[in-house]
Order: structure tokens, then sequence, then C-alpha cells
């Protein structure tokens, strides 16, 4: 017998504000502490660097952006040279800042729905504040473990974007117009569209924190549901191969708060999903050869046990219920239309 849709999704749901009720103590324990790094991690360290660069995309400099990277994104990577901004920053920007640029591009028509999926497929990366500062100097205790990760997953997003592009002619991309608004209409758009996104995310993080406090997984899983705290709380069972893998995949939570994105262009989950998994096997392999090039004392952590490291983001992760819910959301998407 056909299992329905609707009947998957509405037992998910209740089966999750079931165990939001039954252990509301521990459920707003989660949220509060969700809340918290909210307000203390996520909207002081991602909204000023999202406000800066929607700002770029906007006025003037975006036509100064675009001619200096034009060579390499139209010639290397086959893709239209209005999309050099959003892969720049999307890039060193850390998630979600290449998502969140490539659905104003689209938005705005500067691409279309096939540019936009090759954009999500490789342009989700963990950024240089996040891979080199906070993993690498902040957990790792070595701030060249963390420039070889970040290098890593950067690396495998140009190459995963250099190689998927021989699938594509050479297309001579028109420029699409562009006209300069003031510096004051263009803060202003920018800022509201940021404080949206950041907003969104914040409510992501409420949720999978008050559910993840509720329910528990193994320990070698939990980056793979939440990428920040899975490796914050246990970076010492892997290798740096490992946790380059780990943040090019960056986990269930990021991908739960680029669905309205991945929905809007028209691209499917599973899409979307395989290039998260393409990303960490590429990272891996980039990761390993790097430090073939360039040892480092920190490529194993097992042994490492008076170090000390601070959450910085959502406690903990997601159960199996959550991966009932992600296999809900493949079902959904993928019943729909995509855009054309």
């Amino acid at each position: 017998m056909k299992i329905k849709k609707e009947f998957i999704e509405l037992t998910a749901l209740i089966s999750i504000a079931i165990l939001l009720i039954a252990f509301s103590g521990d459920a707003k324990s989660g949220a509060l502490h969700g809340l918290e790094m909210s307000a203390e991690v996520v909207v002081p360290s991602l909204l000023p660097l999202l406000i800066i660069f929607n700002l770029l995309s906007k006025a003037e400099t975006k036509n100064f952006i675009e001619r200096i990277f034009a060579p390499f994104t139209e010639k290397v990577l086959r893709l239209p040279r209005s999309t050099s901004g959003a892969i720049l920053f999307g890039l060193i920007g850390g998630y979600p800042t290449g998502a969140l640029l490539t659905e104003g591009l689209y938005i705005n028509e500067d691409i279309n729905s096939e540019t936009a999926k090759r954009l999500l497929r490789f342009n989700v990366n963990g950024g240089a504040a996040f891979i080199i500062t906070a993993t690498g100097a902040a957990v790792l205790k070595n701030e060249k473990a963390g420039i070889i990760l970040f290098a890593s997953t950067t690396i495998s997003a140009l190459l995963i974007a250099f190689i998927s592009s021989f699938h594509y002619k050479k297309i001579n991309y028109p420029n699409p117009s562009f006209s300069a608004v003031s510096f004051g209409e263009a803060l202003n758009k920018s800022t509201d569209s940021s404080v949206k996104a950041v907003l969104n995310i914040a409510a992501y993080i409420v949720l999978f924190s008050a559910i993840s406090n509720i329910i528990r997984i193994p320990q070698p899983f939990t980056p793979v549901f939440e990428i920040t705290n899975g490796i914050v709380e246990h970076f010492r069972i892997f290798t740096l191969p490992e946790l380059a893998g780990l943040l090019a995949f960056s986990g269930f939570c990021i991908h739960f708060q680029l669905l309205s994105i991945i929905k809007k262009i028209g691209m499917g989950y599973f899409d979307f999903f395989i290039w998260r998994v393409i990303h960490a096997i590429v990272s891996y392999g980039v990761c390993f050869v790097l430090l073939k090039v360039f040892p480092t004392e920190t490529a194993v952590f097992s042994n490492f046990s008076d170090i000390t490291a601070e959450p910085i983001s959502v406690n903990t992760a997601l159960s199996v219920l959550m991966i009932l819910g992600c296999a809900v959301i493949i079902l959904d998407i993928e019943s729909k239309k995509r855009k054309i």
C-alpha cells in the first residue's frame, strides 16, 4: 500500500508537536539556548556581512567586481559575469551567503533557473571566518589547520564548478542591464533583505535547538545534522580530511535553512543533496593532498584531551525524527513542478 505524502507529513508534524509538549521543559531550555546563540553569534557575525555583500551587489561597485572577475567566471566556469559577486562572497562569506546572493540574482532576473541551480551545486561554503577563525584558531587551536580546511572546501567547490561546466555549451551571455541606485537606497534594500534572511535562519536554529535538546544521536553523526556544534563538541574523533568533508556537506540544519531558496529556483532537494555529498568527497581528497604538501600536527585529534571548546552555535544535533523530516521534504519538493 502506497503511503501518502500527506499522511507522512501529518505523522511527522504531530510527532514533533507531541515531543515538544511532552518534554516542554527541555524544549523551552533548548529554544532559549537557540535564541541566545542567535543573538550572540548568528546575528552579530552574519548580519553585518550580509548587509555589506548585498550592498555591493546592488550599488555601483557591482560593475567593478564583475569586470575584474568576468574572465574567470565566463571563460573558466562558463557562467554569466553577473554571478561573479555571488561566487566570490559566497565562498568567503560562509553559509548561507552564496545561496542568498544567488536567490537575489534570480529574483532580479539577472540569471535564469538553470544558472541558479548550477550555483547552488557548489556555492555553499563555510566561509573564511567560520572555518579559519572559529574552527581552526578557536576549536583546533591551530590557524594553519583552519587555513587548510578553508582551502580544501574552496578549491573543491571551484573544481566542481569547473569540471561540471564542460557539461554545458559555451554561451555568450548578454550583460544584464544594471541601473545603479543611490547608496542610501541600496543600503535600505540590502538591510531589509538581510534582516529577513537572518530572522529565517534564527527561526530554524530555535526549532532545531528545541528538538535536539530532547533527543540525542551518536557523536559521529552530529555534524551531519548540525555542523557547528557537532564539530565544536566532537572534533577530537575526526581527522582533518574528515572535518573538511563535513564542512563541505554543511549539515542538514543548513540544508533546511536553504529549502525555500532551493524550491524557489526550481531545484529538487535530491539534486542539492547529491552535490553536497560530492563536495564532501572532493573536499576530503583535496585536504588529504594538501596535508601531504603542508603537514600539520593536528591532522588527527583523537589524542587531544586538553582542549576545551566553547559552543558557538546550536547545541547538539537532530535525531532519527529529523531524518524522517528530510524524507518528507524530499517527497514534497520532488512532487512540485519545477520553475521554467
